[in-house]
């Protein structure tokens, strides 16, 4: 299980959400997919100066704006929000697993 780390605003707040990391997520995103900020702006509706805020971390979003980003860039919330990348832990769990059965057959040739 994977522990999440808190961010301490002072003042006794804790948070668990980094608005730079998830920005800095978006970008890359957005460059895999080969798209420029005007290009990704455009297709959620946004100006490209906002987009340009979200991706340094200055700005957070909406929840709507969170969805239109993840199906545009065909990426999961929790991979943008937190980093987490569900499919991957899931993919890396059936892996294992053909490794230990073709280890056991291995072993009994």
């Amino acid at each position: 299980m994977e522990v999440l780390s808190r961010q301490t605003l002072g003042k006794g707040q804790d948070m668990y959400f980094d608005q730079e990391a998830f920005g800095k997520r978006l970008k890359e995103l957005r460059n895999i997919k080969g798209m420029t900020q005007e290009e990704l702006a455009e297709k959620v509706n946004i100006t490209r100066e906002h987009l340009g805020r979200l991706e340094r971390g200055k700005y957070g979003c909406s929840i709507d704006l969170l969805i239109e980003l993840s199906y545009t860039l065909n990426a999961s919330t929790d991979y943008l929000l937190l980093g987490r990348n569900p499919d991957r832990d899931q993919d890396r769990k059936q892996l294992l697993q053909v490794i230990s059965q073709l280890s056991d057959i291995a072993r009994n040739m």
